[in-house]
């Protein structure tokens, strides 16, 4: 089971907030989900308000949990993160045991 201290440790330093990256660092952990085999199952999107605060954004949100084939749901997030990346955007990824 592949939990979120297992990033590699240069990549988890660059998290902006313990667990949100920016797009280019949100592709390099679906790589490394692809690597490992552990089952990506979506992404969340916040976006850093002009006062420095985070706002949690409820549209567009990525769920992939009842995808089954792991390789289009990687392909799918990282549609995701191109079509969504904007000023001030950072993703969450999410996969199979990140929080135990």
């Amino acid at each position: 089971m592949v939990v979120f201290a297992d990033l590699p440790s240069d990549l988890l330093a660059r998290a902006e907030r313990r667990n949100w990256f920016n797009s280019g660092d949100s592709m390099r952990v679906l790589d490394w989900l692809s690597e490992l085999g552990a089952r990506f199952l979506g992404m969340d999107v916040a976006q850093k308000l002009e006062d420095g605060d985070w706002m949690l954004l409820t549209n567009p949100i990525l769920d992939l949990s009842d995808q089954t084939d792991n390789a289009s749901a990687i392909e799918e997030g990282r549609r995701f993160i191109l079509e969504n990346d904007r000023p001030g955007r950072m993703f969450d990824p999410v996969w199979e045991g990140r929080f135990k």
